[in-house]
């Protein structure tokens, strides 16, 4: 009967394991990765409910134009810091386009998360660096004279 009861105990040992929480790291690093997934495919409702409710308007006044002027082409989390258990900092690398040029650009992004009741919310972001204009910032847009690459006609007689 002991033999069984250890035997049981050893089996159960891995799964219970299993049953913990995710610790405070992964849960921000999931919110961080569905609120820029999301807002890069257009899905504000679902960026907006990850953001706290003070730094809603600021977000969505920066997202205006995306699809618009601007062309969100990839966002990949660069990194994770944290110095407390409730509060984070992850950078996020944007790679995007204007949609009247072809020249890539990318946005270096500092995001500072906090988890609160309803779990892990951004209460700030800024630019860290890269290229201005992710964030409808005015900038001077150098439109390049048309060259004509074609060689010049020969016509033969």
């Amino acid at each position: 009967m002991r033999l069984a009861v250890v035997l049981l105990a050893v089996c159960l040992l891995p799964v219970a394991s299993c049953l913990a929480p995710p610790p405070a790291s992964q849960r921000a690093t999931d919110a961080a990765r569905e609120l820029n997934l999301a807002a890069r495919f257009g899905r504000m409702d679902l960026a907006v409910g990850r953001t706290a409710p003070g730094a809603r308007e600021q977000f969505i006044e920066r997202r205006a134009h995306w699809g618009q002027s601007v062309r969100i082409l990839d966002v990949e989390l660069a990194g994770l810091s944290m110095n407390e258990s409730t509060r984070a900092v992850v950078l996020v690398d944007v790679a995007w386009v204007r949609m009247n040029e072809d020249e890539l650009r990318s946005t270096r992004l500092a995001q500072t998360w906090h988890e609160q009741d309803n779990g892990w919310l951004l209460v700030r972001e800024q630019r860290v660096s890269g290229d201005l204009g992710l964030f409808g910032e005015r900038v001077a847009v150098v439109q390049r004279p048309m060259v004509d690459v074609h060689f010049p006609s020969k016509t033969i007689r």
